[in-house]
């Protein structure tokens, strides 16, 4: 009866041991891209948790991001699968709705044109601070 109890608790252990073990290394972030556009109700360390990456990490691969995030804004994913390129202008995305993917050379009138609108709405509806300082790869809402 001794024996018996002792294998059932030996395999006990070596099954939770087993669990344990596996869940501490499991990383969900080749579920996310090396790029995230925020979406309304994110904060930074859902989006890390998410990721699978810790708020440290977030931090360092997004210079500038402070303690608010806004949707729409962009970003980077330490260790985020690479899709290989973006397209860009404008695209429909089910999850994302419709937006426009910044390309070299445009600017923020060219794009308000596209969408009959003025500049400067799309810099306020974007949270952009300097409308001559948008970069390729990033997301306008019109």
């Amino acid at each position: 009866m001794f024996a018996k109890r002792t294998i059932q608790l030996t395999l006990i252990m070596v099954l939770l041991f087993a669990t344990f073990a596996s869940a501490s290394g499991a990383s969900a972030s080749a579920y996310c891209s090396s790029r995230y556009v925020v979406q309304p109700g994110d904060w930074l360390a859902k989006i890390a948790r998410n990721c699978g990456v810790t708020l440290s990490q977030m931090y360092a691969a997004n210079p500038g991001v402070g303690y608010y995030i806004y949707p729409g804004q962009v970003l980077n994913i330490p260790g985020g699968y690479d899709p290989g390129y973006y397209s860009c202008g404008p695209v429909y995305s089910q999850y994302y709705g419709n937006y426009y993917v910044v390309c070299r050379g445009d600017t923020l009138s060219k794009i308000a044109r596209y969408y009959g609108v003025s500049w400067t709405y799309l810099q306020r509806r974007n949270g952009i601070a300097n409308a001559n300082r948008i970069y390729a790869g990033q997301f306008i809402y019109p």
